[in-house]
C-alpha cells in the first residue's frame, strides 16, 4: 500500500459550473460533469491515504483527524446527492423557467448538522442553497480531504521508508537480547506509524543508527576478534624480546629498569566475549581492542627503552675510542691526565653494571679535555 500512488482523478474535482440559460444542452452539460465528479469522489474513497485511515485503529492526532474528515466524508457525499437530485428534478421538468430556478435559484436543501441542544436552545432550520454555491463548498471540502489523504499516506510512507529497512536488516541477525529488544521496539514504531502517522514518534529516533551498529558489531565481530588476536600475538612476541633483553639489561646496566608487560588480560577479556557471541555489546569489544592496543604499545615503549639502554652504551664507548683517537693523532698520546681522564671513563663504562650517568659524566669531561689541548695547540 505504501508504494501506491493516489489517482489523478482524486486531486481536483471537476469545474463544475451553471449557466442562467437552463436548455437542453447545459443541463446535459452539467449531467455529464456530476458524473466526472461522481468518480473523482470514487477515486478519493480508494485513496491510499483513505483506505488506512479506514482500516486502522487509529490514534492521537491523526484519530482527532480522521473523525471530522470521516464525517465531512459523509456530508460531502451527501451534498453531492443533493446536487444530483436537482440535477433531477431540473430533467423532469419541460417548463423553461422552471428548470432556469431549479439551476440558478436556492433550491439545493442541505439538512442542518444536529447541534449541541439544550431545552431552551432553538432549532435550526435547513439551508438553502444554489447549485453554484453547493459546487463551491464541495470543491473546498474536497481539496481539505485530498490533502489530508496525502498527508497521511505520505507520513505513514515516509515512516514505514525507515522502519522497514531496519526491521529486514534485523531479521538477519544471529539471535541475542539486544536484537530481540530492537526487534520489539521497530515492530511497536511500526503499530505507532500505522495508528498515528501524524503524531511525531520521538521513540522510534535513532532506532535506524542503533540497529545499524548491533548490525555491524554482529557481523563485523569475526573480522574485529581477528585483529585483536593479531594485535595480541605482536605483543606476545615482542615481550619475548623484552624479556630475553631485559636479562641482559638488568645485567650490565646500572638502575631501575621497566616491567615487563603482560597480555594475559586482553587476552582472557577476548575470549570472554568469543565465548558469549553473540551477546555482546559494542562497549566491551571497544575496550578489549583499546587494552590490546595499549599492551602493544606499552610493550614495544619497554623494548625500545631497553634496547635504548644498551645502544646509549654502545655510543658512549664509541664516542671515547674516537676522542683517544684524536688526542693521539694531535699528540697527547703520553698526556697523563688525559690519560687519567680516558681510564676513568673506560672503567664506567666497562664496570658490570654501568652507571650511564657517570659514564656520560666521565666521557664529557675527556671530551672537553681533549678539545681544549687540541685547541691551545693551533
Amino acid at each position: 500500500m505504501a508504494g501506491r500512488p493516489a489517482r489523478a482523478a482524486g486531486r481536483e474535482l471537476p469545474g463544475l459550473s451553471v449557466d442562467a440559460g437552463g436548455g437542453e444542452a447545459e443541463l446535459a452539460r452539467l449531467r455529464a460533469e456530476s458524473d466526472r465528479v461522481a468518480q473523482s469522489l470514487l477515486a478519493m474513497d480508494d485513496h491510499p491515504g483513505h483506505r488506512l485511515l479506514r482500516g486502522t485503529t487509529l490514534a492521537g492526532e491523526t484519530a482527532r483527524r480522521w473523525e471530522s474528515a470521516n464525517a465531512a466524508m459523509v456530508g460531502l457525499w451527501e451534498w453531492f446527492d443533493a446536487y444530483r437530485a436537482v440535477l433531477a428534478q431540473a430533467g423532469a421538468t419541460r417548463d423553461a423557467a422552471e428548470r432556469r430556478r431549479l439551476l440558478t435559484g436556492p433550491e439545493v436543501v442541505l439538512a442542518a448538522p444536529p447541534p449541541a441542544r439544550t431545552l431552551t436552545s432553538p432549532a435550526v432550520a435547513a439551508e438553502r442553497i444554489t447549485l453554484a454555491e453547493l459546487v463551491t463548498r464541495m470543491k473546498h471540502r474536497y481539496a481539505e480531504l485530498t490533502a489530508l489523504f496525502d498527508e497521511v499516506h505520505a507520513a505513514w510512507s515516509a515512516r514505514l521508508a525507515v522502519l522497514d529497512p531496519v526491521a529486514g536488516r534485523l531479521a538477519g541477525l544471529a539471535e541475542s537480547g539486544t536484537v530481540r529488544a530492537l526487534r520489539a521496539e521497530v515492530a511497536a514504531a511500526h503499530a505507532r506509524a500505522v495508528a498515528d502517522p501524524l503524531t511525531p514518534d520521538a521513540a522510534a529516533a535513532g532506532l535506524a543508527d542503533r540497529a545499524a551498529g548491533v548490525a555491524a558489531l554482529l557481523e563485523g565481530f569475526a573480522a574485529r576478534v581477528a585483529a585483536v588476536t593479531a594485535v595480541l600475538a605482536e605483543a606476545g612476541a615482542v615481550r619475548d624480546e623484552v624479556v630475553a633483553l631485559r636479562v641482559v639489561v638488568v645485567a650490565e646496566i646500572a638502575g631501575e629498569h621497566p616491567a615487563t608487560p603482560e597480555v594475559s588480560g586482553p587476552a582472557g577479556a577476548l575470549a570472554g566475549l568469543r565465548l558469549r557471541f553473540p551477546e555482546v555489546r559494542e562497549r566491551e569489544l571497544t575496550e578489549v581492542e583499546s587494552a590490546a592496543a595499549a599492551v602493544l604499545e606499552r610493550t614495544r615503549a619497554v623494548a625500545a627503552q631497553l634496547a635504548g639502554s644498551v645502544e646509549r652504551r654502545a655510543e658512549l664507548r664509541g664516542r671515547l675510542d674516537a676522542y683517544r683517537a684524536k688526542a693521539t693523532a694531535r699528540g697527547h698520546a703520553e698526556d697523563a691526565a688525559l690519560a687519567a681522564l680516558h681510564r676513568a671513563a673506560r672503567d664506567v663504562l666497562h664496570a658490570v653494571p654501568c652507571d650511564l650517568r657517570a659514564g656520560t659524566v666521565a666521557v664529557a669531561r675527556y671530551q672537553r679535555a681533549v678539545q681544549d689541548r687540541t685547541e691551545a695547540a693551533r
